[in-house]
């Protein structure tokens, strides 16, 4: 037998040595675990290590939620914060001394911005108003005034701007009261009435004035209740308590803010207010009760409550931030502590300064005011012209 030399056996082992061996085929996941059980507890590793990623995912998203809608907040909040406008020139438009002007002075105490008050009577009010609407838009100029000048404005021809073009934020009412003299024998609505029917025509009734809203109350009470009664037109509420006084008339249809301190010092009596319930005025530690007239009549019954409403104003067409802005300072004022007991101890009734609430309400009192001094002959147009309808 032939021997193999050294080199050849050499080349040979080398070739035995790197002859590589087949791969072995990597087990499945089931036969993996069957083998080494501990796979078994990698594999349960693997699908916690998905829950977690799901888990951070959540919380990724949630917190990109909560801190989009902080900031969100934050630039509402600075949007709010820059429509309140730094300053506000208020036009009254009535004297100094006014229930306008007295309720729009502690008003403006109390809003939470630079206030400044310009009187600007003339026109039944209307001066004032064209005066406002003629400012810029911004938020900074208001208008104080009596809201039957503001509705009337247009139908008396000093302007030729309707009560639809302003926003309204009413804060105080003062309702009409039947008032007679302290020792009249009329202790209830009921006990005049009757009389007045029994002798029709010959009774009067005095009034703050022709055209006024205490006119407007009387001529409501007339007209609703089948009344037959002289009005009386005397120039303003003191006039007209003096008559009551002096006996120039059996009784007087005025408003509760006009005659409050006659009320208290017992000169005058209130039998019946034109609020929906019954009203009570306050002076200090002293309240008096005056009875609703609702339930009378039907008709009657439709247009209350009937008084004077008094607030501010700003052009509806505003910018609307600015309106936005003038909500909180409104507000802001008419809920204060201060606001609250001066229209008590005025014998006025709070409002909610509503700016949209207020529409339903201003445009009834528009209606009812406008027609009745229409048929009586006050307002020269027809208020047909100017799309009001009658109530």
């Amino acid at each position: 037998m032939k021997r193999k030399s050294k080199a050849v056996l050499k080349k040979s082992i080398g070739k035995r040595i790197l002859k590589k061996k087949p791969a072995r085929k990597k087990p499945s996941g089931k036969e993996a675990i069957k083998k080494n059980p501990e796979t078994k507890e990698s594999a349960g590793k693997g699908r916690i290590s998905k829950r977690r990623r799901r888990n951070r995912l959540i919380i990724i998203i949630a917190a990109i939620i909560i801190t989009a809608t902080a900031a969100t907040l934050i630039l509402l909040r600075n949007e709010i914060f820059r429509s309140i406008p730094g300053q506000i020139t208020f036009t009254v438009a009535w004297n100094p001394g006014s229930i306008a002007d007295d309720i729009v002075r502690v008003f403006a105490d109390e809003m939470d911005t630079h206030v400044s008050l310009i009187n600007s009577p003339g026109a039944n009010g209307t001066d004032g108003a064209n005066a406002v609407f003629g400012f810029e838009r911004n938020g900074e100029n208001m208008l104080s005034t009596s809201l039957s000048a503001l509705v009337t404005a247009e139908s008396t021809g000093f302007t030729e701007n309707s009560h639809k073009d302003w926003a309204a934020w009413l804060c105080a009412f003062s309702p009409a009261v039947v008032a007679v003299a302290h020792d009249s024998p009329y202790m209830t609505v009921d006990d005049l009435i009757a009389t007045v029917r029994q002798s029709p025509g010959r009774m009067s009734c005095a009034n703050s004035g022709f055209g006024t809203v205490s006119f407007v109350a009387a001529e409501l009470l007339s007209i609703r209740l089948f009344l037959e009664f002289d009005h009386l037109y005397y120039s303003g509420s003191t006039q007209a308590v003096n008559a009551l006084l002096e006996g120039e008339t059996d009784f007087a249809v005025l408003l509760s803010a006009d005659i409050t301190g006659q009320l208290m010092s017992g000169q005058i009596r209130a039998i019946g207010s034109f609020g929906e319930v019954d009203y009570t005025l306050y002076n200090n530690d002293t309240a008096i009760t005056v009875p609703s007239i609702a339930g009378l009549n039907e008709r009657l019954d439709a247009v209350l409550p009937f008084g004077e409403y008094f607030g501010v104003f700003a052009p509806a067409d505003t910018q609307s931030s600015s309106l936005r802005g003038l909500d909180s300072l409104v507000s802001t004022a008419v809920e204060s502590e201060r606001f609250a007991e001066f229209i008590r101890n005025k014998g006025l009734m709070p409002v909610t300064p509503d700016r949209t609430g207020s529409v339903p309400v201003v445009n009834s009192f528009c209606s009812v005011v406008c027609w009745i001094l229409y048929d009586a002959g006050f307002l020269p147009v027809n208020p047909e012209m100017f799309d009001i309808p009658r109530t």
